[in-house]
């Protein structure tokens, strides 16, 4: 659009034509969402990265681990 241009308003009998549609049923909750239990994060791991921990468990123990160490130094 250019600053010429103006945006042309419908006129009230095109208005009148266009059946009025109803949208209230078309929102629904997500049937799935509970699948996912107490799933708050994610994160993505380059697969180099992946295949040296092999686990969710692993990589989170070497996280925690890092922190840990982190804050040591800190103190």
């Amino acid at each position: 659009m250019t600053e010429n241009d103006n945006p042309i308003e419908p006129s009230a009998e095109s208005l009148a034509e266009i059946p009025e549609q109803d949208f209230s049923r078309g929102i629904r909750p997500n049937r799935y969402a509970n699948l996912r239990g107490d799933f708050q994060h994610a994160v993505f791991l380059d697969r180099e990265v992946w295949d040296h921990f092999g686990s969710e468990e692993r990589v989170v123990e070497a996280l925690r681990l890092l922190v840990d160490i982190a804050r040591k130094r800190s103190a």
